[in-house]
């Protein structure tokens, strides 16, 4: 009952019972009158008095007794009703401040400790809050691998499983959460570490099929002439062949589709389509959302791979340009200048033969310098294994073969790890290689000092300096030739920064950074 009813009761007995009494001692006293003047008057009024007043008075107070007895129970049931609604509430509002799943059964156990005010003890999925009390009462948490016990002598059953409802409820939303979030840091991980486009695919299909819970899948790449073409294909039948996009496959370029039952198919967009994304599963349609932002990252990871295949060609190009034209500008003409040579030679042996045999000395001293800088060529187009070495180790050995070949000595400034994508690791190893080129054929340099610092967060800074004879830096920083022109394109193109500082007889220092 409460407070405002409970007064109304008290008003009302407040009007009626005065009334009433006057109305019954008035009853009484006229009954009395016919007996005026007999000797057992007196001991009527007395017993009716004496007994009547008290008994109506004790039932009055019981009655107001009994009301305010009902009025403190229904405000204890209030209260644990209150106390309740606030430790579902604490509930939600720890999980959702939760990073992890062993946060939230820790802060969910403390939280409903001081919300209910007795001992609390949590298991889920291997994370305990504590040992318990040993005689509470313990209910499973549906869904989960745990239990919810309650250590206080006023807990009820209903209450508990309802509560263990609640905290399950929470908990499977933390662990959702981060499920997600362990997917999305395993995919970026997965496009930092691999270079390879088929290995890059087959890792992120791993990993999105296994949040899905899908039982096959595959990626499906647009080619040049718009053809469809199964690139990796786990668990499901997809065709081979190239085909062209049409039906619901042609949907599926412009949204999530369903091709056929229980087979999702979703596009692979970087601005335009790349190709499509194929799961065959169940109950996949809940998961569209977030299976999209999937996508748009592999449509992302196809792009750079793409983009960076036709970077490593034209490269490759620029490269076989470069060599051709340092072969017709260096060895071609050097051997055109030992034959001319070679026939002076031929005609001053019996003319002139100090003449013949300094032009041979020449000869001599032109071939050995060729034969140092074929060397050196060939050195530098000697591809080196990253995988198998690792890129600081290939490093260390690339530097310090080369400087053996090129008759320098190179000192090494390396840390124990970088963590830099496949990509990057290139990067900077062309630009190694590129640098102690260009140090050997141009500066002639005793001593060449190679420094690789890692930025943090920023990624990785490799300096290589020497002391040769140095060269002016164009303002523009054009670069021209020696091949820098090409390194600041690698560089740029992986979003990072080169420069190359110079001075006439004072050395060259050329230092890139490059992302993650």
């Amino acid at each position: 009952m409460t407070e405002h009813s409970l007064y109304r009761l008290v008003r009302l007995a407040q009007r009626l019972f005065p009334p009433a009494i006057a109305l019954v001692v008035l009853a009484f006293e006229l009954a009395l009158s016919p007996f005026d003047h007999t000797s057992a008057l007196f001991w009527l009024r007395l017993g009716f008095y004496g007994l009547v007043g008290p008994l109506v008075t004790y039932a009055v107070l019981e009655w107001i007794a009994q009301e305010v007895l009902e009025k403190a129970r229904a405000e204890r049931a209030l209260e644990e009703a209150n106390r309740r609604l606030l430790a579902s509430e604490r509930v939600f509002r720890e999980a959702l401040a939760s990073e992890n799943l062993e946060e939230a059964v820790l802060r969910i156990a403390r939280g409903l400790e001081e919300t209910l005010g007795y001992p609390v003890a949590l298991e889920a999925e291997g994370v305990r809050s504590g040992e318990g009390c040993g005689g509470g009462r313990r209910v499973a948490l549906p869904g989960l691998k745990g239990y919810l016990e309650a250590c206080g002598d006023g807990t009820d059953q209903v209450f508990l499983e309802v509560l263990a409802h609640e905290v399950a409820g929470a908990l499977q939303a933390v662990v959702a959460r981060s499920r997600d979030l362990l997917t999305l840091f395993e995919v970026d991980q997965a496009l930092k570490a691999e270079a390879n486009l088929d290995r890059l695919l087959e890792g992120l299909l791993d990993r999105i099929r296994a949040w899905a819970g899908a039982e096959g899948g595959g990626v499906l790449l647009l080619d040049e002439e718009g053809f469809l073409l199964a690139r990796v294909v786990q668990g499901l039948a997809l065709p081979s062949h190239p085909f062209l996009p049409e039906g619901a496959w042609k949907a599926a370029l412009q949204g999530p589709v369903f091709v056929e039952k229980g087979v999702l198919a979703l596009p692979l967009k970087a601005r335009e389509p790349v190709g499509v994304l194929v799961l065959k599963g169940e109950d996949l349609s809940r998961r569209i959302p977030f299976l999209s932002f999937l996508a748009s990252q592999v449509a992302l990871a196809v792009r750079n791979a793409q983009a960076y295949l036709k970077a490593e060609e034209l490269a490759i190009n620029e490269e076989r340009t470069r060599i051709a034209r340092e072969i017709h500008d260096g060895l071609a003409q050097s051997l055109a200048f030992m034959a001319l040579k070679l026939d002076l030679v031929e005609r001053l042996l019996e003319k002139d033969k100090e003449a013949a045999l300094g032009a041979l000395a020449e000869v001599r001293e032109t071939l050995r310098a060729q034969i140092r800088e074929v060397r050196r060529s060939i050195f530098a187009l000697r591809p080196i294994d990253l995988e198998r070495y690792g890129f600081l180790e290939s490093l260390r050995r690339y530097a310090q073969a080369f400087a053996e070949q090129a008759g320098f000595r190179v000192q090494l400034s390396l840390p124990q790890s970088v963590g830099l994508s496949q990509a990057s690791e290139l990067v900077l190893f062309r630009v190694l290689q590129e640098a102690l080129t260009n140090a050997a054929k141009h500066a002639r340099p005793t001593r060449v000092e190679v420094v690789l610092e890692p930025l943090g967060e920023r990624g990785a800074r490799l300096v290589v300096r020497d002391n040769g004879q140095g060269f002016a830096v164009p303002k523009a920083q054009g670069l021209g030739g020696f091949g820098l022109t090409q390194m600041r394109e690698r560089v740029e193109a992986r979003g990072g920064r080169f420069w190359v500082v110079s001075v006439p007889g004072r050395g060259t220092e050329v230092g890139a950074e490059v992302p993650y």
